[in-house]
């Protein structure tokens, strides 16, 4: 029996790609006077950030610079939580479901994503934020850190994400998961991908029986 769902944020919960993406466009034209257009800026899309900095042949110095200067930038955007999530979260929590967050964000960047997301908090039994474990996602310190605080087995939890390290993750946790598709579709051809937040309560009840 699956008793408790685990959460992504980043584009499981919250829009925060187009901010984001907008942000680190900023950061590289305020560092290095360069504009970089729509199309290049997609490859960020299907490449490592490290990987994509070096595409822009972007010198050490600058990829500091431009790390520290989005991180600044992207804290000023606005996002939003997607907009069918308070309902699938609230169902999930008046369903009887332990509700948690496993994400790779600080808990001051958790905090000040958006308004929207701190208003359905009460829902979360239990938020695992980057720094309280030494080594957060993929390694599987933050779900063994969950499990324990909560009195869980990893056979209670299923874990929903929307890339390629939150599938590891998952793997590497021994525990069921759900490819979020809803906004990113890396992860399309996953079996069980979500691509409507609707159809969460459809794959969790099958992973249980229902």
């Amino acid at each position: 029996m699956k008793k408790c769902i685990v959460f992504d944020v980043d584009r499981t919960i919250v829009d925060s790609y187009m901010p984001e993406l907008l942000s680190l466009q900023e950061a590289i034209e305020n560092v290095t006077g360069r504009k970089i257009g729509e199309e290049e800026m997609k490859r960020f899309t299907s490449l490592p950030t490290i990987d994509f900095f070096e595409h822009l042949h972007l010198s050490d110095e600058e990829i500091d610079l431009v790390n520290k200067e989005w991180e600044i930038i992207f804290s000023k955007n606005k996002t939003k939580c997607f907009p069918e999530i308070k309902k699938i979260i609230t169902d999930l929590y008046y369903s009887g479901f332990i509700i948690c967050v496993i994400t790779s964000r600080t808990a001051e960047e958790f905090h000040e994503l958006d308004e929207e997301l701190n208003n359905i908090l009460d829902y979360f039994k239990l938020v695992v934020t980057s720094d309280i474990v030494k080594s957060p996602k993929p390694n599987v310190e933050s779900m063994t850190y969950l499990c324990k605080v909560l009195e869980l087995s990893e056979e209670d939890v299923i874990y929903i994400g929307d890339n390629e390290i939150d599938k590891v993750f998952a793997q590497n946790c021994n525990v069921c998961f759900v490819p979020a598709c809803w906004e990113n579709d890396e992860l399309k051809n996953e079996e069980n991908a979500c691509f409507s937040i609707d159809g969460l309560m459809n794959i969790i009840n099958y992973y249980n029986g229902v």
